[in-house]
């Protein structure tokens, strides 16, 4: 006969097993996802280069960035002024119309909300500000023909489409009131903080050499939020060697 204490013990255990497995099983769904999209975009690199380069080039980027968050059900943010830089390493044909990039940056990226006024009048903004390391991965499409004079493609049009995926450093809530700010260091391990990966499309415009780019994030920000989403604008100054 099984007595009644050794009853409760097993429900006991069972009930703390089954939430640690459950953690388990999403933190290796995870992290096999995010290994597959590291694999696709290698992927498409090493696919690409075969039949669209001739040399490879590479070069720095640097400029401003503006960047904010889409959040359900919050009408107030507002896009944040900072900067992104890195570097380039592009696949580029001497005659083809297509070619192909991948990007390392460092982005700081974020959003701000409009003032407004606490209960005691005072004016006051909430700002969030996150690093991420961010890999695109981009096809080039070159919007005329290669001319004979042309030395290389900073007199040619191009426009810059693919997915990019991006890695969170952590990042500072920032309340500013009557003008002080307070700020606060967030980790990516926080229970309730950023996620550590994001991912997203970018689409890019280049002329001479400078680039207006836009990334549509389509990952959560937060891990316990509603929907939350970078939007990222950057104008940067590229150079090519």
């Amino acid at each position: 006969m099984i007595n009644s204490n050794t009853k409760t013990k097993n429900i006991e255990i069972n009930e703390q097993i089954q939430p640690n497995l459950l953690i388990l099983q999403f933190k290796h769904v995870y992290w096999m996802t995010y290994k597959r999209l590291i694999f696709l975009l290698l992927l498409s690199l090493v696919m690409l280069s075969p039949l669209f380069a001739q040399r490879l080039g590479g070069g720095l980027m640097l400029g401003p960035a503006f960047s904010t968050m889409n959040i359900s059900g919050n009408d107030s943010t507002r896009f944040r002024p900072d900067f992104t830089g890195g570097v380039r390493i592009a696949l580029i044909p001497e005659r083809s119309i297509f070619g192909a990039e991948i990007d390392v940056l460092y982005s700081r990226q974020g959003m701000s909300t409009k003032k407004g006024l606490d209960d005691g009048n005072n004016t006051i903004r909430f700002m969030e500000k996150s690093h991420y390391i961010n890999v695109p991965l981009l096809l080039n499409i070159y919007l005329r023909k290669w001319k004979e004079d042309d030395e290389d493609e900073s007199m040619i049009p191009r426009l810059r489409i693919g997915p990019q995926i991006g890695f969170c450093g952590g990042g500072n809530d920032v309340m500013e009131v009557k003008g002080k700010k307070k700020q606060q260091y967030i980790t990516p391990w926080e229970t309730g903080s950023f996620n550590r990966i994001d991912y997203g499309l970018t689409a890019a415009l280049s002329y001479w050499f400078v680039e207006v780019r836009y990334t549509f994030g389509m990952a959560n920000v937060f891990k316990e939020s509603e929907k939350s989403t970078n939007h990222v604008i950057s104008v940067t100054w590229s150079d090519i060697w």
